[in-house]
């Protein structure tokens, strides 16, 4: 059995399994059904891209840099765009900025309404910056476990589209967290601020990933401000764990580690650790909180065929990765990403928080505008106290935090209602198979 395993390569034992075992087959293509949207798409090669004039760049009234606003929801960079309509007419919308993706995605609804369909390209202003992007390259409708739809994501905020980083490589683009500004600049020998790192671009796909240090071991990363939490492989967290047990702090997701809040088990079965220190070149990181994502699969077919969401995400990088990082620490930093010189620059804001995660011990699924219990999370060393296995279960609905209803309201809204300060207290109201009851519970150190 070891011999058979390292002799073959992942695709290999697949389909082996594949055409051996009947029960199998049904699980792994069942599993290559739902992951097949973790792919980061097809790339959008840059002819595909075309920088168009603006009225305002034809009259000269377009300068160097042109800078967007933008809210964090979920930490995740939320921007408003205008889109250009089949009869000339401009709407605008609500945009998802995903460095972790290679191709536009837009609702169904907002894809119909411009005709992409129908042979429109998507022409979209960007501060006084106007794209188009060829009709093929974008995809019609959110939706799968790599782009989860933008209403399970950000309701009730509005968002219709999503914007990748691979149409903007030919910019400087700086994203100052501090400021809540988007900055495009065009290529120059402008001296920019902040520690310089190297970065590898997949032009394919606009992906950036840089060296990250590690207990005196490097490692590739993938710079991705899509994501509000850094995650890493599971096979990865596992390695660090047997040399470093005491990073450890949960079984599970919690907090806005989990990000998702989607009914697997990469999220509900992950690990969350707390490095004790990283570092990005010259710039240290203390304490910093990852997610191990747990197996896809389950622990027994992940170790045959292998981790399907990372291997299959990573292809949009220009280097195999461990993961990404994400707006947990990016939040902290104005960050710019030099797409033609290949450099990213980094100005740290402020210090990271390790209390961010400090919330009561639950995991959430989010079904439509209903919240439930994916598992318990408890701290794994000390052992803390928190909700009784007895009385809180997986799947129960989360009705109310401290009598705040929590059905329909955001994720960032639930979350901030169950974080506090180690040991206050939160009382829940949980749906037990139609029964209703009220809970007391602690809020529980993830720091």
């Amino acid at each position: 059995m070891n011999t058979w395993l390292t002799t073959k390569t992942a695709s290999e034992r697949y389909a082996m399994l594949f055409n051996v075992n009947p029960i199998l087959k049904s699980l792994l293509l069942l599993s290559t059904v739902l992951l097949s949207a973790c792919s980061v798409g097809n790339a959008v090669r840059m002819d595909q891209v075309v920088l168009t004039s603006s009225e305002l760049q034809q009259s000269g009234q377009a300068g160097e840099t042109t800078t967007i606003p933008f809210t964090l929801d979920s930490q995740r960079i939320v921007m408003e765009i205008s889109l250009e309509k089949p009869n000339g007419g401009r709407r605008t919308a609500l945009a998802w900025f995903n460095m972790g993706m290679a191709q536009p995605v837009l609702s169904k609804a907002l894809y119909q309404e411009l005709q992409i369909g129908s042979g429109q390209p998507l022409r979209m202003q960007i501060g006084d910056r106007v794209l188009q992007v060829a009709p093929h390259a974008v995809v019609n409708g959110d939706g799968g476990m790599g782009v989860p739809e933008f209403s399970h994501l950000f309701a009730p905020l509005p968002v219709e589209t999503m914007l990748p980083a691979s149409v903007l490589q030919e910019f400087v683009v700086t994203l100052d967290y501090g400021r809540r500004v988007v900055t495009l600049t065009k290529p120059s020998v402008r001296r920019i601020e902040g520690v310089a790192i190297p970065a590898r671009v997949n032009p394919r796909t606009g992906i950036v990933s840089i060296e990250i240090s590690i207990a005196g071991n490097t490692y590739p990363i993938v710079i991705d401000a899509g994501s509000g939490y850094s995650w890493i492989r599971g096979d990865t967290a596992r390695g660090w764990l047997s040399r470093h047990p005491e990073w450890q702090r949960s079984n599970g997701a919690i907090g806005q580690a989990n990000a998702n809040m989607v009914d697997f088990d990469f999220e509900k079965k992950g690990t969350l650790l707390r490095i004790p220190q990283m570092r990005l070149d010259d710039v240290r990181l203390q304490n910093v909180g990852v997610l191990g994502t747990g197996p896809v699969l389950g622990s027994f077919l992940d170790g045959i065929v292998g981790d399907i969401f990372w291997d299959n995400w990573q292809k949009g990088a220009s280097t195999p990765v461990i993961g990404w990082i994400g707006g947990n620490i990016l939040k902290h930093f104005s960050v710019t990403i030099d797409y033609p010189n290949r450099v990213t620059y980094w100005q740290q804001q402020s210090p990271l928080d390790s209390h961010d995660l400090d919330q009561v011990g639950v995991n959430l699924i989010r079904k439509g505008d209903r919240y439930f219990i994916g598992g318990l999370v408890r701290r794994t060393e000390p052992q803390s106290s928190g909700p009784p296995a007895a009385d809180i279960q997986p799947n129960d609905e989360l009705i109310a935090v401290d009598h705040i209803p929590v059905r329909g309201i955001s994720k960032d809204a639930v979350l901030a209602a169950l974080h506090g300060v180690p040991g206050d207290r939160r009382v829940l109201v949980i749906e037990h198979r139609g029964v209703r009851r009220e809970i007391e519970t602690t809020v529980i150190a993830f720091d």
